[in-house]
This record gives structure tokens, sequence and C-alpha cells, in this order.
């Protein structure tokens, strides 16, 4: 009996250190307490545009996913009245709805990296099905949707790229400032 409850409470323990396949809180979706710190206590944040580079196309018609990729535009410094205004959105669990499931396939379009000394959360941002992907390094702890706090979430996107074309559109056709 020992032994069970010492499993039970292991699996407990290791089950709420990694980031949850369909997270239901901001916990579960950042996946550790050193990663919420980070968002709420980061160095720097900056933000970029990924260019989607579409996977190839095999002989038989088939399409190879492992050829789709994202490319990085330069990174830019948050002006530190939306750096700071972020973390509260990214961390308040109003921003997500945690029962919304599947939909299209995500094509992100923008990226916000938190930097703390050496460590970096990276999010992704695809504002079309308004889903979010966090990761660490090569490691994605997880994704959810953000349609509860997508219009400010657009918003703070447009303030750090007031040129972007694609998000100007996008918040025209939100009925938000463009």
């Amino acid at each position: 009996m020992k032994s069970l409850i010492a499993f039970l409470f292991s699996v407990l323990v290791l089950g709420s250190a990694v980031a949850a396949e369909n997270p239901t809180s901001v916990p579960q979706l950042f996946g550790t307490p050193e990663n919420l710190r980070l968002v709420r206590d980061a160095d720097s944040v900056d933000a970029c545009i990924l260019r989607h580079i579409e996977p190839a196309t095999r002989a038989d018609g088939s399409i190879d996913r492992s050829t789709e990729r994202y490319e990085e535009t330069a990174f830019f410094p948050l002006p530190p009245n939306t750096s700071s205004a972020l973390p509260y959105l990214l961390l308040d669990e109003r921003t997500y709805d945690w029962k919304s499931a599947g939909g299209r396939r995500p094509q992100f379009y923008a990226r916000l990296r938190f930097h703390r000394g050496k460590d970096v959360l990276a999010i992704d941002f695809c504002f079309l099905c308004q889903v979010l992907s966090l990761s660490r390094g090569d490691t994605e702890l997880g994704h959810a949707n953000f349609s509860g706090n997508a219009d400010l979430l657009l918003l703070a996107f447009r303030n750090i790229f007031p040129d972007d074309e694609p998000l100007k559109l996008l918040a025209k056709e939100a009925g938000l400032p463009h």
C-alpha cells in the first residue's frame, strides 16, 4: 500500500512539473513555477515577426511536414508600456478558452521572448485561429486558445510593429484601431 501511495505521489509531482497536453489553467500551460517567474520577472522582452516556410511536397503529392518551418525577422525590444502589460495578459486565466479544442492548424505569425539571465521562454502567436504555443529551447511546453484577450494581444503587437500590414489588416477586420 505504501508503494502505491508513493507511486501515485510521484506521478502527481512529475505530472505537475511539465505542461499538460490540454491545459486547463495558466500554471498547467506554463508547466513550472520557474516559467511563470520568467514571464513575471523578465530582464527583457522582445518580439519578431515569423515568416512561414511552406512544407515541401513529395513526389507522390503528399506534404512533408518535417520541412515546414519559420524564419525569424529581427527581434525588437518591447516598449516599456507593452512589456509591462503583456505578462498580466498572458498570466490571466480570462485570456484563455480552456474548453476550445482543435480547429485549424495554426500558422504562427509573431514570436514574443521573455529573457532572464540565460533563460528564454518563447511564445508564438497565430492571430487567425487565436492559438499560442510556448517553448523553452527546443521543448514545446504547451499551447492554448487565447480568444479571451485576443483583441488586447493583437493591439499589443500592433504597438510593437505599427507598420506591419498583415497586423493592420487583422486589426481592421476585428474592428480595432488600425
